[in-house]
């Protein structure tokens, strides 16, 4: 920023400080009231947010628009079963409580459905979707019931002598419902009376204690479709083994929605109930416990959730301690706190106020989304670079009001600092900013929102900040008081009294730098390369495995082991193969081609097996015999006609009719690791060649995969691609910025190869001490950290390189160049380090949720927290809080005032 322009900026600040505090306050106080919560507008999920041409997304909305309503984006999985043997006789007892209350709640959700598309009573017309729903609760009303018999016998000699509930003993609650649904639709008057009689003697007062089912609460049920159990007569036999059993609830949400929170927590509930009813009616042992892609994906919304809480209240906690170490002085360190408070609240305030603007159109050209997980950046940042300025702000002043009366020392620092922390600011929000030219919608977002935020910040940080200290006067700084004398240099590290005449231990590293640069220079690079070198060799040693996310206790991942011990992972998760012909076939003829297609999908490597409308459960394979007969030919023929078959593999849509089949593939693998990502890969080669093959039956068709993992590769591809161009722009455009500010070009080129060395090295030291931490569960990192900590290293690992660099050209007005160096290592060297740290620190709080809980019970505090911990936070936490480290201790101390003296001594400053 021009000098002229700065001292305009601090003589309005300083002048008009009164009306600053005034509008602050107002402004914040209004937009808090009518800006939306950041949760009710916040976005989630990763594969809603990939380029619309992408296989995976484009196959999913021909899903939404061939099979409207029904279709299946993830599932939760019941796992009920033991780690130490066989199932025993009286695990049923458990298994069908678990099941009666399940069947239930899937007939109020298709219920609820139906009334919603419409439906009002009496038979329902097959053409309206609603008529697929009353059905489906007629059906799991019956599920309900029948699992509700079933487990009355088992436990009828030891029923609990207290008064009944809706569900406990019996599911009173699905006769009542099962008699209103058939008085609904028209059934017999005895069918009707028989069910309500029956719910009238499990409970008497019933009618008085049950809501209709328009008033009930099914928060977390909402998005399920159905439910495929080990009970079901046809398909059971898929879901059950010696040791586990299997229930698999179908939902609507993406793995990573965040109304999953909301079910995670509905079905733990539920869990406990069933528990508490049934558990101790069985053998020690019996574990009940969920996993899927939903599950997974709400563990990990749950714990990100945690971590923004946690990483708040110690971000606080680590500033307020690191400020009351650097000040000792009560005042300043309720300025900054104020400030940076101020900056946050009304920072969020306007972000999710422009995005409720933009997802109401109320401004149609404004395209804004936030997310759930962009909070803990805003926070780190916000909190970090806020207190750093105010850090650069208060130091500054405390030099000039040794030297001039308090409004003129407020207004010369303020002038002082504006261009570093300009300069120091918009490093960041341009290298932020360069995310919006990525394709993956969560970084194209992402980074903008930030960089909004950190200009209300730094807004903040250089109005609210200095007009709070102008009126409050040099009380500021009490105990203390500000002196005439030589300030010393602030510093988490006290001073050396014998180090220097003024800088203490900063000028005794300022003179030992500049005896002998070149050597200092040199040495220093090649410690820096060597962890630089792993780690650029390293950088793709990522993981997109979202089940890896979450640690061991998780309880997700104790399902998946659970699940993986007794069943094929890929079972639950098949790829689906949408088909889509050019015109239409008749309806034997295109039964016949696909047919033909499956028997080829089955010499593909990897295929374990290939699910049909003539084989819906993949149980029968081209090279399995079966006579009209035979045992299973019963079984074949009742698959056909199961609801798992009707309306599934081929659309109602006219348009769409005898054109598109969906075919489910199985393919050998954990649907989240990278082996089964090339299978899959090679599955969609295989028949996109097939479509190019005039003898195919499927010669011209459009083929599109859909499921977990093709949204995965698609991911992958995507943001791999986004990396490589969102590098190339930050550099360029932190570069740009560089050159503006400093105007030395050969030094800017140097700053950026440091803060790239600088990366490489924390990449490398990161994979290496979570390659340590992890062992043998060590698949890599989380695939967002590279470039993450690319873009904030590069952007705010500038900061303080601005701030040394400004100061040095600033000293080399008044001196030569030798002492300007040293004089402004000397008197930014404290202060410095005191903001490298409360950086630092900032991050290092994205690390809580792994620590904080286990440190706060051991104190005997108790916090609210999901038990489980977000592997890809806590490690970008890590590498942002160990690659500021480096940047302040060794790049900033080190190399850049190493590099300006050896180039100093050439006369090339």
């Amino acid at each position: 920023m021009h000098r002229s322009l700065s001292r305009r900026w601090a003589d309005s600040v300083t002048k008009h400080w009164w009306l600053i505090l005034l509008a602050w306050l107002v402004t914040a106080i209004l937009i808090r009231l009518i800006a939306p919560r950041w949760d009710t507008v916040a976005y989630d999920g990763d594969f809603e947010y990939l380029p619309p041409k992408m296989s995976s997304v484009a196959g999913g909305r021909l899903l939404d628009r061939a099979f409207p309503g029904e279709r299946a984006r993830s599932e939760v999985v019941f796992v009920l079963g033991r780690d130490d043997g066989p199932l025993v006789k009286n695990d049923q007892v458990v298994g069908l409580d678990l099941l009666r209350r399940l069947y239930h709640r899937l007939s109020e959700v298709s219920w609820q459905r139906a009334i919603d598309y419409g439906y009002q009573g009496g038979v329902p017309d097959e053409s309206n979707p609603a008529a697929h729903w009353v059905n489906l609760a007629l059906e799991s009303l019956g599920n309900s019931i029948d699992a509700d018999k079933k487990f009355y016998e088992l436990i009828s000699d030891d029923v609990p002598d207290q008064a009944p509930t809706l569900t406990e003993p019996r599911m009173a609650i699905a006769y009542w419902d099962r008699g209103k649904l058939l008085e609904l639709i028209g059934n017999s008057d005895e069918a009707v009376e028989k069910d309500f009689e029956a719910a009238l003697i499990l409970m008497p007062d019933l009618p008085t204690v049950a809501e209709s089912i328009n008033e009930r609460p099914l928060t977390g049920w909402k998005p399920l479709l159905d439910i495929l159990s080990w009970d079901d007569r046809v398909i059971g036999s898929r879901l059950r083994s010696e040791r586990a059993k299997l229930a698999v609830l179908q939902l609507s949400n993406e793995l990573a929605a965040t109304a999953n929170i909301k079910t995670i927590e509905a079905l733990r509930q539920l869990i406990d109930d069933v528990i508490a009813y049934s558990g101790h009616r069985t053998d020690p042992g019996i574990r009940l416990l969920t996993t899927g892609s939903a599950a997974i994906g709400g563990e990990t919304l749950m714990a990100a959730r945690d971590a923004i809480r946690y990483t708040e209240l110690i971000t606080f906690v680590m500033i307020v301690l690191i400020l009351a170490l650097v000040y000792r002085a009560p005042l300043l360190v309720a300025i900054p706190m104020v400030s940076i408070v101020v900056a946050v609240l009304v920072s969020t305030s306007l972000v999710a106020l422009l995005t409720g603007w933009s997802v109401n159109r109320t401004i149609p050209q404004l395209d804004m989304r936030i997310f759930t997980t962009s909070k803990i950046f805003i926070v780190v940042i916000l909190f970090g670079a806020g207190t750093d300025y105010c850090l650069f702000l208060i130091s500054r002043l405390r030099e000039e009001a040794s030297k001039a009366p308090w409004p003129v020392a407020c207004r010369n620092a303020l002038s002082g600092v504006m261009g570093a922390l300009f300069g120091s600011a918009m490093t960041t929000v341009v290298g932020l900013g360069m995310l919006w030219i990525a394709s993956f919608g969560k970084f194209h977002y992402t980074g903008p929102i930030i960089a909004i935020c950190l200009l209300v910040g730094l807004l903040v940080c250089t109005t609210l900040t200095p007009a709070l200290l102008f009126a409050i006067g040099p009380v500021a700084f009490w105990p203390s008081s500000v002196s005439t004398e030589v300030p010393k240099n602030l510093s988490l590290f006290g001073d050396s009294k014998n180090a220097g005449s003024s800088g203490g231990v900063w000028s005794l590293i300022a003179l030992m730098l500049t005896r002998r640069p070149v050597l200092t220079l040199l040495l220093g690079l090649v410690v820096l390369m060597v962890p630089a070198i792993y780690g650029f060799r390293n950088e793709d040693a990522v993981t997109y495995d979202y089940s890896n996310q979450l640690n061991h206790s998780a309880g997700s991942r104790q399902g998946l082991r659970l699940l993986s011990k007794n069943f094929d992972i890929g079972e639950i998760n098949p790829v689906t193969v949408l088909v889509v012909k050019q015109n239409a076939t008749p309806r034997k003829d295109f039964e016949k081609q696909i047919r033909s297609l499956a028997k080829d999908i089955y010499t593909i490597d990897g295929v374990l097996a290939v699910r049909t409308a003539d084989d819906p459960l993949g149980d029968f394979p081209p090279d399995r015999d079966m006579g009209l007969l035979t045992s299973d030919a019963w079984k074949r023929r009742a698959l056909r006609s199961h609801r798992v078959a009707k309306r599934y593999f081929f659309s109602p849509l006219p348009e769409l009719e005898n054109r598109l089949a969906r075919i489910d593939v199985v393919v050998d693998g954990d649907p989240f690791s990278i082996e089964t990502a090339k299978r899959v890969s090679d599955l969609g080669k295989s028949l996109q060649a097939m479509t190019s093959e005039p003898d195919s039956v499927i010669a011209d068709a459009q083929v599109l995969l859909a499921g977990t993992t093709p949204s995965i590769i698609d991911l992958r591809s995507v943001t791999l691609r986004d990396n490589r161009r969102i590098k190339i722009a930050v550099v360029l455009a932190v570069f740009a910025v560089l050159v503006l500010v400093i105007r030395r070009l050969g030094l800017c080129v140097y700053l950026i190869a440091t803060v790239l060395i600088s990366y490489y090295a924390t990449l490398g030291l990161t994979l290496l001490f979570f390659k340590f931490a992890y062992g043998n569960d060590f698949v890599g990192l989380d695939w967002k950290l590279p470039l993450f900590l690319f873009v904030i290293l590069v952007a705010v690992g500038q900061d303080y390189n601005v701030y040394l660099v400004t100061r040095i050209v600033e000293e080399q007005r008044k001196l030569g160049w030798l002492a300007a160096l040293r004089r402004a290592v000397s008197r930014t060297g404290g202060i410095i380090t005191a903001c490298g740290l409360v950086m630092a620190a900032t991050f290092f709080s994205m690390t809580a949720s792994a620590w904080f809980p286990m440190v706060a019970h051991s104190l005997g505090i108790e916090t609210e927290s999901s038990g489980t911990s977000i592997r890809g936070i806590i490690e970008l936490g890590f590498a942002l809080g160990l690659g500021v480290l480096i940047d302040t201790f060794y790049v900033r101390t080190i190399l850049v005032p190493s590099f300006v003296a050896a180039i100093g001594k050439r006369g090339n400053t």
